[in-house]
This record gives C-alpha cells, sequence and structure tokens, in this order.
C-alpha cells in the first residue's frame, strides 16, 4: 500500500467511528444508562452494607437469651459470625472504592482493562479466602447447637439456597467484568 491509499483507508474508518460530542456524553448520564463499571460499583456498596448490617445483626441475634443458653460458646459463635460478616464487608468496600476510582474518561483503554482485570483478580482471591472462613463458621454454628438435627437440617437448607444464590452473583460479577476487559 502506498502512503496515500493509507492515508485515506485511515480517514474513512475514523468517518465509521462513531465518535459522540460532550453534550452527547452527558445526555447519556441524564438518561441514567450505566457503565458495567458503575453497575460494579453499585453492586459492591450494596454488598458492603448488607454485609455490615449482618455483622451487627449477628450479634443482636447471638446475644439474645432465646436462642442459646449462656455459655463460652454463644459469645464464641457471635465473634465469629461478625468477624465473618464485618470481613466479608471490609473487602467488598474495598473493592468498591478500587473500581470506583477507574475513570474512562481520563485513562487509557489499557489502563481501564488492567485496573479491571486486578480487581476481578482480587475479588476471586477474596472469595478463595472467605470459602474456607465460612466453612468454620458453619462448623462452629453446629458444635454450638450441639447437633440439633432439625438445625442442621436448617443450616444444610440456607446452605443450599445460599450456594444457589451465591453462584448466580458470582456469574453477574463475572459477566460484569467480562464486559468491561471485552476489547
Amino acid at each position: 500500500m502506498s502512503p496515500e491509499e493509507i492515508k485515506r483507508t485511515w480517514e474513512e474508518a475514523s468517518r465509521k467511528l462513531y465518535r459522540p460530542t460532550p453534550e452527547e456524553f452527558e445526555n447519556m448520564y441524564r438518561e441514567k444508562k450505566e457503565t458495567a463499571l458503575e453497575r460494579l460499583a453499585i453492586k459492591y456498596r450494596r454488598f458492603s452494607t448488607m454485609g455490615l448490617v449482618m455483622a451487627i445483626a449477628s450479634a443482636f441475634w447471638m446475644l439474645t437469651p432465646a436462642h442459646l443458653p449462656a455459655t463460652p460458646m454463644k459469645f464464641i459463635m457471635a465473634l465469629v459470625l461478625m468477624l465473618y460478616f464485618a470481613t466479608c464487608s471490609s473487602i467488598d468496600w474495598w473493592l468498591y472504592r478500587g473500581v470506583s476510582s477507574i475513570n474512562c474518561f481520563d485513562m487509557s483503554v489499557s489502563e481501564v482493562v488492567d485496573k479491571a482485570l486486578y480487581y476481578r483478580k482480587k475479588h476471586l482471591q477474596s472469595i478463595m479466602f472467605l470459602i474456607p472462613f465460612a466453612v468454620v463458621v458453619f462448623g462452629v454454628m453446629i458444635y454450638s447447637f450441639d447437633a440439633d438435627k432439625y438445625i442442621i437440617y436448617g443450616m444444610v437448607a440456607g446452605l443450599i439456597i445460599g450456594l444457589a444464590i451465591g453462584y448466580r452473583q458470582f456469574r453477574e460479577f463475572m459477566d460484569e467484568y467480562k464486559k468491561i476487559s471485552r476489547v
């Protein structure tokens, strides 16, 4: 190809690309269209808030006299649940802050993708940390209730439902990351 042909091809390609004006960008934000980054940030903030609420609620639930006799195990169980939910909340808050810091207007495409992949990796690492922690919490709860079969049945049912909901949420997070990193 000659330089003239390359220049002509380049100009044709640039004419075919859609370049929104700043006014069109503002209109998109007024129409409340959310990007994948914004949806991720909203989900992380929501999960962080839920984790904090659950940490507080588990303390109140475990410290009421109706659920367990006043034994040291009752307080250990409350502490473990509070620690688990507080850990979940703080990880989600950190991921929220990180994903929110990605700025598509000031960063290059490669920077946006690199940061998104970094936070995706951290999300997966946090899951690998929290799953064994959840198994410990589950074991402490079984031990605390002295292996009462009806409570264990309820816990297993909750585990199955929780796994189904958790897997669905995991897929939604990964789909959002996939949308961001598609170049």
